[in-house]
């Protein structure tokens, strides 16, 4: 009787023990339960395993822990935008457009994954009205801190400034900031010498957008943040991150192929030390024509990402050279930075 009891008991803790690893196994398997345990996200069943696993994947990325209200998914075939958001006291309705997990074959994983990055964006941030959280995606996914401990220290090398020169960056402005960023190849998401990014209210006394390649942080004039064209804008906030990948990231046989390319050698005669043989017609822009292979990179790089055509008409070799040495080669990518941005 006592033996029948005991393994009657061990039967039970065996059971007990597999229904526990059961469960466990299940959560770590299963991405549709994780994201209503760790982030409150129920997919109703228009969602399959495949595209919950690409949706988990990117909250992850972002937010390892978030506290949200609950939050209902849908896919709907009728939805002629990506996303729609109806938020409620206590509970969210997200709707996603069919269309988002449409490809034509060609990076299709990359496709859907950015297209669902910008909507748990807005999803997360509140169609960019939460603070806290465009300041949590930008330090997690890119690296960068928008609140300035000390801008004594900060420029203590550079400009020796203080906090009366500077503003705090709008939630549209961080939005934008991360529409751009965001359009880079994932590898080149985090700059590990990139760590700050500033507004300076004085636009006259430097240009509009600056990096201090050497002291961690790039600063943008307040002013630029009203400009009537917001591709001009992303095209300055491309433009000074290039400056960080070319100084610390690019290799010198990148550079190299891109001096050759620009016809470029030094010139200490020259207003920069730079000069080129080329035709300023191989050039995206006067600025990129005057200085040197950095400025001309950089130039390159924010046209390639918001301007192709007029890169391509100038220049289809340094067009090919960005997509095939750092686009492709850091990571595939796709252009929909109008999804963040709400056009």
């Amino acid at each position: 009787m006592r033996k029948i009891l005991s393994l009657l008991l061990f039967s039970i803790i065996v059971l007990q023990l597999g229904c526990a690893t059961s469960r466990f196994a299940t959560k770590k398997d299963d991405p549709i339960l994780q994201l209503e345990q760790d982030y409150s996200v129920r997919l109703d069943s228009t969602w399959t395993t495949k595209h919950a696993r690409t949706l988990l994947k990117i909250l992850k990325s972002i937010a390892p822990t978030l506290n949200t209200p609950v939050s209902i998914w849908h896919i709907s075939d009728e939805l002629q935008k990506e996303i729609n958001i109806d938020f409620q006291t206590g509970q969210t309705s997200v709707t996603v457009g069919r269309d988002v997990f449409t490809t034509d074959g060609t990076q299709s994983a990359a496709l859907i994954d950015k297209r669902l990055f910008y909507i748990v964006v807005h999803f997360i941030t509140g169609n960019g009205t939460n603070r806290g959280a465009l300041k949590l995606i930008l330090k997690e996914r890119y690296g960068i801190i928008v609140d300035i401990p000390s801008y004594d220290l900060l420029t203590q090398y550079t400009t020796k400034e203080t906090a009366q020169h500077y503003s705090e960056f709008e939630n549209k402005d961080l939005m934008l900031m991360i529409s751009v960023f965001e359009e880079f190849p994932e590898a080149l998401h985090k700059i590990p010498q990139l760590k700050y990014i500033v507004r300076r209210i004085d636009r006259n006394i430097r240009p509009l957008a600056f990096s201090w390649k050497h002291n961690g942080y790039i600063e943008f004039a307040e002013y630029i943040f009203g400009l009537s064209n917001i591709d001009d804008v992303r095209r300055l906030i491309a433009h000074e991150k290039t400056h960080f990948l070319w100084e610390h990231l690019f290799s010198e046989q990148l550079q190299q192929e891109w001096i050759v390319l620009g016809g470029w050698h030094e010139d200490p005669d020259a207003p920069f030390g730079w000069s080129t043989t080329k035709d300023r017609s191989e050039f995206v822009s006067d600025y990129a024509y005057q200085r040197n292979p950095e400025e001309d990179m950089a130039e390159s790089v924010a046209y390639y990402l918001v301007y192709p055509d007029i890169l391509r008409s100038s220049s289809m070799a340094k067009y090919k050279l960005i997509h095939e040495k750092i686009m492709l080669t850091f990571g595939s990518r796709y252009i929909s930075a109008d999804a963040l941005l709400g056009r």
